[in-house]
């Protein structure tokens, strides 16, 4: 790639780079030869996917300016020749170059680095006060707590009012769906707000202009029966019979042609006469049954065809009759809780992100100080950079777009350079478009005039990595096909050793189902017996050849580094995974084969030892009769009890059975039916024994602080009971 071209302030440019080709140098380099050119730093607006990346541009960036203006010349002049200042234009750069840290550092209004949602929320500030967007609104990143109040308010304004047509809609959802489906599908809808928004905009009732498009779409008339109307047809009876007298000509078919003149004598409900001829024609999987003839017979086949097709525009039909009243019955739910949700935030006066997005599109689109913003950003912004464009999504360039079009209509057009690789469009979840990178480029190439450029050489992999990456993208690998527009990636350091190795794909047995089938069924008790190990899934295997080729890699392979070589250690190696939902499983794996490792994965601290306990001992609080956590509590260091102790508990509930005897103690036990039944729980066991002859001193200490603690636990908050339990437990 030119890099000359691309760091030109003249050029607008559109720069596809690939994975550690150096796309932030490139940015970073481009705003350097901007000040260098004598651009104001308030002229410059760049623009990142996160406050991460912003943070690291805005750092890399006042390093380089401080090196400049404290480094020896030879370092500056060398510095500026990189990012392609010619040559003969060093003498007056060099001065110029010496003071950009000044004027970086004192520059009022500064250049500014910030996300797609930090520029936004700075547009929401600054716009007019009558535009509806002042008072102080904060911006919301973690939506869930909120999300649920949301759900509490509307689910209860349901429910007393059930007769509702919204209460009506929700209840066919809940018996679609289930709970958790409904909610999830609710929250999807919301989240796509923005979409549900732009396509309704302008519509004084958005959810009837919606449904009146879904019937036309869908082409249903809802008060039609189409089963009624495909019996009403004298034709389609007669091809019936027809078909079925042909089929009488086949010993093996008579019984199906009986079967198919059945629904036609009248006899059950319409629905329950097209069931019948639906199981004689098509499978539960809603394919064509086999249904075979005579050699020679094609009639048979025309018939048959004849027959299928009708069935088959009935059926449709009433699918999309279904089709069309449960997305009524979703619209309806999702647009008011949806209305629920956007008045919570408003009595907060709180935004999230799409909120915000959708309010800066409608400012500098609808509103009618849209001309007056765009104007402001005309004037304070001549170069736009855009970083990791690949994951913008449609909302955010059109808001985009709308001042770029309004800049070009009064000849007041910026400058514009965006780098990105639709390859690594990673954040579909948040509405990114991978797609949206080639219309910004045309966009660019027709309006601009930018100069599209890639970057294809990384610094990142060896080439014994990118010869699989081509082979991925460049169709190669698996017949798969090209990916479009890929051009082949090279690598900077081309005599850097590399390996590639594709572990082979591992399968679970059927053993465990198998042994399930063939084996009774019983209960296990889990104070005598252990937890048996399940058979491995597909990914505990993958994990464990995983570990293993590790532990064969460390010591035997050889690291490279620094004109020297040494064995491979722990240190050396990185382990990425595509989400974390499984990645206990390897830690697991590790684990099991004495591998050191230090894990990203978040919420581990509910499964250490120690939050066990405590959990199994609230458990116990709130169900005393839980017996398996009262053993765990007992048996835990809170209390230190033996397995004797547990033996002890165990079996004085034994002897208590065989004699018939109720202790005196359990009848007396306040409020609990449990003292009447010939199998007391381990709680009303340990009440009977403490303090006996036989009680252990752990005994007598685990029943009077668990007394306590079920007194406490019905009055204070969990917080304090907690710090209770801490201090008396020691």
């Amino acid at each position: 790639m030119d890099n000359a071209a691309a760091l030109n302030p003249k050029n607008s440019v559109v720069v596809e780079a690939c994975a550690g080709s150096g796309k932030t140098w490139l940015l970073v380099s481009r705003i350097v030869r901007l000040l260098l050119a004598e651009v104001a730093p308030s002229e410059i607006l760049a623009i990142t996917f996160t406050r991460k990346a912003a943070q690291e541009m805005q750092a890399r960036l006042r390093d380089w300016l401080y090196d400049l203006a404290t480094k020896d010349d030879e370092f500056v002049r060398q510095f500026l020749l990189e990012r392609a200042i010619d040559e003969a234009e060093l003498a007056v750069m060099l001065p110029r170059a010496r003071g950009l840290y000044q004027q970086f550092l004192l520059a009022q209004p500064p250049l500014t680095i910030n996300t797609f949602h930090g520029w936004f929320m700075q547009i929401v500030q600054r716009a007019p006060l009558d535009a509806g967007m002042a008072g102080g609104v904060q911006l919301i990143e973690q939506t869930g707590a909120l999300w649920d109040e949301a759900c509490t308010l509307f689910f209860a304004s349901l429910h007393r009012q059930p007769d509702r047509e919204t209460a009506l809609s929700m209840n066919v959802l809940f018996a679609e769906l289930g709970l958790f489906n409904t909610q999830k599908m609710l929250r999807a809808f919301a989240d796509k707000r923005s979409e549900w928004w732009a396509y309704t905009a302008g519509q004084a009732q958005p959810l009837d202009y919606a449904l009146a498009q879904l019937r036309d779409e869908f082409q249903v008339d809802l008060e039609a029966d189409p089963y009624a109307n495909l019996f009403a047809r004298k034709h389609f009876a007669d091809d019936v019979r027809s078909f079925a007298a042909q089929l009488n000509a086949s010993a093996a078919q008579k019984s199906r042609a009986e079967k198919l003149l059945i629904p036609f004598d009248g006899v059950g409900s319409v629905a329950q006469r097209f069931a019948l001829l639906w199981t004689e024609l098509f499978t539960q999987k809603n394919e064509p049954r086999k249904i075979t003839a005579n050699k020679g017979q094609a009639p048979f086949y025309d018939a048959l065809e004849l027959v299928r097709s009708q069935v088959w525009d009935a059926y449709q039909q009433v699918q999309a009759q279904a089709i069309y009243r449960f997305n009524e019955h979703a619209l309806r739910c999702g647009v008011a809780m949806l209305d629920r949700y956007q008045q919570l935030k408003q009595q907060q006066q709180s935004l999230d992100f799409s909120d915000l997005e959708w309010r800066v599109c409608q400012l500098l689109n609808n509103s009618e100080h849209a001309e007056y913003l765009q104007y402001k950003l005309d004037s304070r912004y001549q170069h736009v950079l855009l970083d990791e464009f690949q994951d913008t999504n449609p909302l955010q360039w059109q808001i985009l777009q709308a001042w770029f079009d309004a800049a070009s209509a009064v000849q007041s057009t910026p400058k514009i350079f965006v780098v990105g690789d639709p390859k690594q469009s990673i954040y579909r979840f948040r509405r990114a478009d991978a797609r949206l990178f080639n219309v910004v480029c045309e966009y660019l190439l027709e309006n601009y005039q930018a100069k599209y450029l890639q970057k294809n050489t990384t610094r990142r992999n060896a080439p014994a990595v990118l010869n699989v990456v081509n082979a991925v993208f460049d169709g190669l690998a698996d017949g798969k096909p090209k990916f479009a527009g890929f051009e082949t990636h090279q690598a900077h350091q081309t005599a850097l050793p590399g390996y590639v190795e594709v572990l082979p794909l591992l399968l679970a047995t059927d053993s465990t189902s198998a042994s399930i089938t063939s084996q009774t069924l019983t209960l296990r008790n889990p104070l005598l017996e252990a937890y048996p190990d399940v058979d491995e899934g597909a990914r505990e295997l993958e994990a464990q050849a995983f570990a293993a080729k590790l532990l064969s890699m460390v010591g035997h392979w050889q690291v490279h580094a620094d004109g020297s070589v040494r064995a491979l250690a722990w240190g050396d190696i990185m382990v990425l995974v595509r989400r974390r939902t499984h990645l206990k499983i390897y830690e697991h794996a590790l684990r099991a084969q004495h591998i050191p490792y230090l894990t990203s994965r978040r919420g581990g601290l509910l499964d250490t030892l120690e939050a066990l306990d405590i959990q199994a001992l609230l458990t116990f609080l709130m169900t005393p009769f839980a017996d398996l956590q009262l053993a765990h509590v007992l048996r835990s260091p809170i209390f230190s009890c033996s397995d004797a102790d547990l033996m002890m508990i165990q079996d004085s509930g034994l002897r208590i059975e065989q004699s018939g005897v109720i202790n005196e103690k359990w009848r007396a036990a306040p409020a609990n039916p449990e003292s009447l039944i010939p199998n007391p729980s381990w709680w009303l066991r340990l009440q009977s024994i403490a303090h006996s002859d036989n009680a252990t001193v752990q005994l007598n200490r685990a029943h009077d602080l668990l007394k306590s603690w079920l007194v406490l636990a019905e009055k204070l908050p969990v917080h304090d009971l907690l710090d209770k339990i801490y201090f008396d437990a020691d």
